[in-house]
């Protein structure tokens, strides 16, 4: 995948997205069972373009970059690349990527009627109380996460 160098942090490396990063792979007619197998067919129908399909905003979408393990326990590894699109509005338990006081880090949002929480998915880490104190923004929801099979 062909990514362009924005900024790289302690936290993050961020990149953009160029026009037809993605291109197009060709993708079997039927399903593919996770279970027992069943038999294959002999040939592919069509095409999937991964943009068209992982990219609702592509003008607003960027991908980010995780350094560290804060994120391990919602799925998200250190290397791991994250789709973020900047035009949707976070949601209680959605995963963010937000500024605080100029560091950048991703965290899910815990929201409650009187507090707001940015929380790590590793016990090893402390939630963050966002206050009226903090430089707070949030820069985008974060759609996709991509890693390597294991």
């Amino acid at each position: 995948m062909k990514l362009k160098h924005l900024k790289h942090t302690d936290v993050l490396d961020i990149f953009s997205i160029e026009k037809n990063v993605f291109t197009d792979i060709p993708m079997f007619t039927d399903s593919v069972q996770a279970g027992f197998p069943s038999p294959a067919e002999d040939y592919m129908d069509l095409d999937l373009n991964l943009q068209d399909h992982l990219i609702q905003n592509p003008s607003v979408t960027f991908c980010v970059r995780a350094v560290g393990e804060s994120m391990k326990d919602a799925g998200i590894q250190s290397g791991d690349i994250m789709l973020v699109d900047r035009s949707l509005t976070p949601k209680n338990r959605s995963i963010v990527l937000a500024v605080i006081d100029g560091e950048f880090t991703i965290k899910r949002v815990n929201l409650s009627e009187k507090e707001l929480y940015l929380m790590p998915e590793n016990e090893n880490f402390p939630p963050i109380k966002i206050t009226q104190e903090m430089d707070f923004q949030v820069w985008g929801v974060v759609t996709y996460i991509i890693h390597k099979a294991l």
